[in-house]
């Protein structure tokens, strides 16, 4: 029987998990690690599942239409590339604010989809270096004023973004592995993958341990000084530190469904990058390496022995070519003594 879609929206989700038999074994792991593949939604990122909730649920509350609406967002990339991509598969224009630090591929990307990447001055983006994602929301309303029927699409404070994830991301885990996942291991860029998945998996299975991936302070600061001459983490940021929770903590983050926050430093983000892309065919981008680098801790303590780990990753490493996402650096790599 034929099988014909009527648009990509319509192959967002049921992204497969796939275990790293090859890297368990070089690396003696004790517990097992099944890495959820987000790089396979048709515009290549997890976040093709908020930026469709997002705008269906806006639609089915009669907030925007097609032909008529402008989308609007403040964002680092992927959500702009999901909101892009279906905005164009759905007839929205999207108009685009860009934090600093893009990489070229998605800037090609978003030219790809024909978004409009707004005019934001070195002025407008200052408070985003002392504030974070606390200067978000005056980006955003300044992009709002200046756009004929605009609509903003607030991917740190949407409860669609969060639901995205509790109704699809969750479940599909859960049926995967038919409920056999021990550990759940995420970045929080926007904070709803982790608070929507980890929901869905602890009221399924309380036990259920959700560790929270952080970038090590250190490698935020001295990348360049570790000889990663690239654009460093990508997507995630830190939302604990040693005085509590900081101001990079987004609105749709909750600590409720989080039991541990766990650092990494780019060293080991980069190893785990590239262990999983020699052993197991597999190209990841920042973030993703970050949750594997915690994945494979987990995997060698006694404790987890035979525990199931699933590290949600969001997107492949094709986005970060420019920086030489895949370049092995010795120097930097054989330093690290964790794994």
């Amino acid at each position: 029987m034929a099988k014909i879609y009527n648009s990509i929206t319509e192959l967002v989700g049921r992204t497969p998990i796939v275990e790293f038999k090859r890297l368990e074994k070089v690396l003696g792991l004790k517990g097992r690690i099944a890495g959820k593949l987000e790089y396979f939604n048709p515009a290549g990122s997890h976040k093709d599942r908020i930026a469709l909730e997002i705008i269906e649920g806006a639609e089915a509350r009669g907030e925007i239409s097609p032909d008529k609406t402008t989308l609007v967002e403040f964002t680092s990339g992927n959500t702009g590339i999901a909101l892009a991509a279906f905005a164009a598969a759905k007839g929205y224009k999207f108009k685009i604010g860009l934090q600093p630090g893009v990489s070229v591929e998605r800037l090609k990307l978003l030219e790809a989809y024909n978004a409009e990447i707004a005019d934001i001055t070195p002025e407008d983006l200052a408070p985003v270096f002392e504030k974070g994602v606390e200067a978000f929301g005056p980006l955003t309303e300044k992009l709002l004023a200046g756009t004929v029927n605009g609509y903003a699409t607030w991917q740190l404070s949407n409860p669609d973004n969060i639901l995205a994830h509790y109704r699809h991301t969750g479940p599909e885990i859960w049926e995967d592995t038919d409920g056999a996942v021990d550990i759940f291991i995420g970045g929080v860029g926007t904070g709803g993958s982790t608070h929507g998945v980890s929901k869905y998996l602890k009221e399924k299975k309380p036990e259920v341990v959700t560790i929270i991936t952080q970038p090590d302070p250190e490698s935020v600061k001295n990348s360049a000084v570790e000889g990663a001459g690239d654009g460093g983490f990508h997507g995630i940021h830190a939302v604990k530190d040693e005085n509590g929770f900081n101001a990079m903590k987004p609105d749709n983050f909750s600590a409720e469904y989080s039991d541990r926050y766990e650092y990494v430093t780019y060293a080991e983000t980069l190893k785990a990058i590239h262990l999983v892309g020699r052993y197991e065919g597999i190209f990841l981008g920042a973030s993703a390496g970050a949750s594997l680098a915690v994945a494979i801790r987990e995997a060698l303590k006694e404790e987890n022995e035979g525990k199931l780990i699933i590290p949600l990753l969001p997107d492949n490493g094709e986005r970060y070519l420019s920086e030489n996402l895949q370049r092995v650096r010795p120097e930097l790599e054989n330093k690290v003594t964790t794994f």
